[in-house]
Order: structure tokens, then C-alpha cells, then sequence
């Protein structure tokens, strides 16, 4: 037991996303000081400061009123194929898309040769765009576009050599090293090799469906979701491996006890999003390592598709319902983490993808319709630190002092923080940091005394803060002593 009187402190820097499990406890003890207990729209790529995400600004015709009408983008090439010029598809519509603006020169192209016709994907092949689509409870198709002003909506089913129907199925592709396109259809993989279309490629079992592609060591690797069923379902999937030629893939299949949204191999690295559990926390990031899968981090919220996976400053980037989560470190000497980075702006993310260095993100909700990209500072920012408890048999805390280091403000730059105490019982507000024309000092005392308490959080809100001039918080000092 500590003696009355004694001092304690507690310093807060080098932060690095969120504890572990933070999905099943809003007042966790457990975890590392700096990392948070939640967060929305927190920006933690630079570990030296702990600031407000990004915000979104459209571009221009990106909206509902503009070029895109009533379309959700739900796939963005993740690269430029000419200087500041990309691709994205919605369901029956193509789009060219600039580093600013959604063309209207020759587009948006339309998908017309079904009834119910709906895109999933998009490809770079050989200097041309083969999107992948599916008229809707009948079969499934290959669009392609060779330039501004030619495209063949059916080209999979009339021209191709070995032209023939997909199935009615998600369809998403890579290309190969072997520059060979792979890409997913039902049960099958299918295969377009220059002008030649193999739809049944590889094989499956008929109650099983590919769901997600990849190329790692030369070889293709295939997410299997079996058996095909989604909600809350118990799936025995797998991740098989495929030289591309075999009748049937080499090995021994990676089990997987759940169900695969998405592969993305990084620097020979292959990344794996899967759900285990329906349950709040049911979903993982993992990476192949050999016949097995080794998770990094569980998360909360959805299973991300393969367009809704990318790189962001050397981040892995994921979709997860609404928001958008970062793993990963800045440089190599700086221990990894998960933090949850981005907002659409709306509240349904169609697809995300970093083709020209900025993050580019598709929403919608109700009637709106928007294709925007990072801007700015999100004012929905919000850090909660993970609890600290300073009791005992026989003892409890005062808190002494409290004092936030900041980079330098300009003008709007704000933040608010409540102190929360006894297992969250209890609040307490605390004094403002905000830019004042005359103060300019960069380090501010948020509190001079506490009440006497068991434990508690400092919960971080940037609501009354400014969208172009953040606060970047460098370290929290807090001092206190037993009573």
C-alpha cells in the first residue's frame, strides 16, 4: 500500500492505436499507456502526434448532381493508367476519374447489354480496362474498354476467343506476372490471356464460391468461401494455390475456420481478411505465413471486399461498415498498430483506392451520391486514452495536475477534454485548448485538481475544432497522489 501523500505520473506519447480487444470493453485497463480505448477519425500516421483524421472534400462532378447521378462507385482501379487519370465502375456505369473531377468527356459508359446489370470490379489489362459484371439472377459478363471512345459492353460473351457467359457471381481480378488476368466466377476461376477468355479455368466445388484473388510466388492464390452462405453461418473456407496451367491447385489448401472477404499481397506479403465469429470482434487481419494464417489484429464492423482494401502511406487501408482502418507503422523502427483512420462521407463506402497519392473514397446514403477524396481535418475526431487505475485496498487518487504539449495553433484550432473517472460513472469537464491571438505558448494546463477518484480516462473531442487548422497533441502529463 502506498503511503498518503505519495506522488505519481503518468506520461502519454508515442501513440499507436488502439488496445487490444477494445471492441469488448469501453473503460479497458488493459493495453499499453498510449494506445486508446476508442477512436473515430484519428490520425496516428506520424507517431510524434495525435491529431484529427482526414476530412473529404468531392471532386469535382462527384456527386449525385454531377457526373454521377444515382450511382454508388463500388470499384476504383488502385493505380493511375495514364498521368492523374483512373477508372471506377458502378453497377451498370464506367467512369473516368481524374486526381479532381469525374470526367464528362465521352462518359460515363453504360452497361446496357442485361436487365438488372451490376459491376463488381474493374481491371488495368494490357493497356485496356476489362469490367466485370452480372445481370442479375441470370449469368455474368466482361465489358472492355480500349479507349475514350470505344467500349464493348459484352465483350467476354460475343468476342473474346472462347467467348462465353460468366456466372452470376462477384467477380474480382489481378493480373498475373505471367500476364495472365485471373479473376473470380462462382465456383470457377476464370482466365483472359491476351484476347482469349477461359470462364472455367479452374474449378470449385458447386456449393463453393471464389471470392477473392491474388499473385504471390508466381503463383495465383483464390479465397474460397464453402459453404457459400453468409449471416450468422459457421463456413469452412480455404485459400488455395494455382500455377495457372494444372487442372487443380498444388497442395494442401490454408483452412480457413470462417469467412474470407479479401486477399492483398504487399511486398510478398499476402494479407487476409476474415470472420470467424458474428459476434462484435468476430473479424481478423492476417497474413500467409506458409500452410497457415497468423493474425495480426481482431477489429469490430465488417468484412471488406477486394475493392475496399488498398495502401495508404505505406498502411494497409480496410473498409469496415462506415469507416476506414489503417494497420501498420510509419518506418520500420516504429511498433505497429490498428487505429481507425477516415470517415466516408456517407455512411455507405462503396470502394477506396490511392491511385495519385491521395485517398479516394465512394459513399452514399438515401439520395446522395459522392466520390471524394482526403481534405482537411474531420471536427468528428474523438480519442478516448484507455483507463488508468490508481486505487486500492484502502486508497484512492487525487489528480494534481493535468498538461497537454501541442504543436503550434492557428486560428480555429480547438480541442476539448473530459476527464472520466470511476468506471465511467462520473465526468468531469476540463479547461479548453484553443488558439488565442495572445498566447502562443504551446504547452496548457487542462487541470489543477481532480476530485478523489478510483481510476480514470481523458476522452479527447475536436467537435468545436476547425477543419484546416488542427490540434496536434505531442504528450499528456498528468500528476497525481494518493489519498
Amino acid at each position: 500500500m502506498p503511503k498518503e501523500g505519495q506522488e505519481w505520473t503518468i506520461t502519454l506519447d508515442s501513440f499507436n492505436g488502439f488496445v487490444p480487444a477494445w471492441f469488448d470493453n469501453a473503460y479497458p485497463f488493459y493495453g499499453n499507456k498510449s494506445q486508446a480505448a476508442s477512436m473515430i477519425d484519428i490520425d496516428i500516421t506520424d507517431p510524434n502526434v495525435l491529431t484529427q483524421g482526414p476530412g473529404t472534400a468531392d471532386l469535382t462532378s462527384g456527386t449525385q448532381t454531377g457526373e454521377l447521378g444515382s450511382e454508388l462507385i463500388i470499384a476504383i482501379l488502385k493505380h493511375a493508367t495514364a498521368s492523374n487519370v483512373t477508372y471506377g465502375c458502378s453497377n451498370d456505369k464506367v467512369f473516368k476519374i481524374t486526381n479532381t473531377a469525374v470526367s464528362n468527356g465521352n462518359y460515363p459508359k453504360t452497361i446496357a447489354a442485361g436487365t438488372a446489370n451490376v459491376a463488381t470490379d474493374l481491371l488495368y489489362y494490357k493497356s485496356k480496362v476489362l469490367v466485370f459484371w452480372n445481370d442479375t439472377g441470370v449469368d455474368g459478363d466482361i465489358g472492355l474498354l480500349t479507349n475514350d471512345t470505344t467500349w464493348d459492353d459484352n465483350w467476354g460473351s460475343t468476342v473474346a476467343t472462347g467467348a462465353a457467359q460468366l456466372q452470376d457471381a462477384p467477380h474480382y481480378g489481378i493480373n498475373g506476372g505471367d500476364d495472365v488476368a485471373y479473376i473470380t466466377n462462382g465456383i470457377y476461376i476464370a482466365t483472359v490471356d491476351g484476347i482469349t477468355l477461359n470462364a472455367t479455368a479452374l474449378d470449385f466445388w458447386t456449393d463453393s464460391q471464389t471470392q477473392s484473388v491474388t499473385w504471390n510466388g508466381n503463383r495465383v492464390l483464390i479465397a474460397l468461401n464453402r459453404p457459400n452462405v453468409t449471416g450468422a453461418n459457421f463456413n469452412m473456407s480455404g485459400i488455395y494455390k494455382w500455377n495457372g496451367v494444372s487442372s487443380s491447385w498444388e497442395g494442401d489448401p490454408i483452412e480457413v475456420a470462417g469467412e474470407i472477404g479479401a486477399l492483398y499481397t504487399k511486398n510478398g506479403v499476402t494479407f487476409v481478411w476474415w470472420a470467424d465469429a458474428t459476434t462484435t470482434g468476430g473479424y481478423t487481419l492476417g497474413y500467409i505465413d506458409g500452410l497457415r494464417l497468423k493474425p495480426l489484429r481482431r477489429y469490430t464492423g465488417s468484412l471488406p471486399n477486394q475493392t475496399q482494401v488498398c495502401e495508404w502511406k505505406g498502411f494497409l487501408a480496410w473498409v469496415s461498415s462506415s469507416k476506414i482502418y489503417l494497420w501498420g507503422a510509419r518506418d520500420t523502427d516504429i511498433p505497429v498498430g490498428i487505429s481507425q483512420y477516415m470517415s466516408g462521407k456517407r455512411a455507405t463506402i462503396g470502394a477506396i483506392s490511392a491511385p495519385f497519392g491521395n485517398l479516394y473514397v465512394s459513399s452514399t446514403a438515401s439520395t446522395n451520391y459522392n466520390i471524394s477524396k482526403n481534405s482537411g481535418y474531420a471536427t468528428t475526431a474523438r480519442w478516448n486514452t484507455r483507463a488508468f487505475n490508481v486505487s486500492g485496498p484502502g486508497y484512492n487518487s487525487i489528480i494534481d495536475l493535468i498538461e497537454v504539449q501541442f504543436e503550434t495553433l492557428a486560428t480555429g484550432a480547438k480541442v476539448d477534454t473530459t476527464l472520466t473517472y470511476n468506471q465511467g460513472a462520473l465526468t468531469q469537464s476540463l479547461t479548453q485548448i484553443a488558439y488565442s491571438a495572445t498566447d502562443s505558448t504551446t504547452i496548457r494546463k487542462i487541470l489543477n485538481k481532480s476530485p478523489v477518484l478510483n481510476d480514470f480516462r481523458l476522452d479527447f473531442s475536436w467537435a468545436n475544432g476547425s477543419t484546416t487548422n488542427p490540434v496536434k497533441i505531442r504528450s499528456i502529463f498528468i500528476k497525481g497522489h494518493y489519498v
